[in-house]
Order: C-alpha cells, then sequence, then structure tokens
C-alpha cells in the first residue's frame, strides 16, 4: 500500500527559483547542523582520549577531525547567508516587478476609460 500526501498553497503560485533557493539553504542548514553534531562528538572524543593519555597518533587524528568541523561550520554558515541574501534580493526584485505590473495595468486602465 503506498500513501502518498500533497501539499498545496491555495491561491499562490508557487516560484521555481524561491523554491530552488529555499531547497539549498535547507540543504545547507542541514549540513550545518550535522558538521556541530560531528563537531560534539569529536571533541567528547578528543577530551576522553586527553584523560586516558592516548597515542599521539589518536589525539593527532582527533585534532584533525575537529579542526575540519570547524571548517565545515564556518563553510556552511558562509553559504546560508549567502542563499539568505540572494533569497532576499530576489523577493524584493519580485515585488519591485509586481509593483511595475500593477502601475503599467492602471494606466492601461485609465488610457482605456
Amino acid at each position: 500500500m503506498k500513501v502518498e500526501f500533497t501539499v498545496t498553497k491555495e491561491g499562490k503560485e508557487q516560484d521555481p527559483k524561491l523554491q530552488e533557493l529555499q531547497k539549498r539553504r535547507a540543504t545547507y542548514r542541514a549540513n550545518l547542523s550535522y558538521a556541530v553534531q560531528m563537531q560534539d562528538k569529536y571533541a567528547t572524543e578528543y577530551t576522553e582520549a586527553m584523560q586516558t593519555e592516548a597515542d599521539q597518533l589518536t589525539i593527532d587524528k582527533l585534532e584533525l577531525k575537529l579542526s575540519e568541523q570547524k571548517l565545515r561550520i564556518e563553510f556552511y554558515g558562509k553559504k546560508i547567508a549567502e542563499v539568505e541574501e540572494e533569497i532576499a534580493r530576489y523577493k524584493v526584485e519580485r515585488k519591485k516587478e509586481e509593483q511595475k505590473e500593477e502601475t503599467s495595468g492602471k494606466e492601461e486602465n485609465e488610457s482605456a476609460a
């Protein structure tokens, strides 16, 4: 048995470009969340390794993993900011276009009367 759900917003058109930007933002947020989780995991492992006086190779590996996660967090933070800026710019641009259409529509109605 297969069940499918379809969610629609009645009365509003879904803008494909806006949807694509929102999907990208959601993907970056999920990746950021995962990187934070992994950083916490490696930080715990690193602390345990330091307390148990593990060999230097293990400690070095964990330090590298922590550094990698820090870089991932910075990267995805920047990407999220870029996409959010793109979304804001796109919404402003779209609003301007809608206002121009409304203005030109009013002018056409007035000239026809």
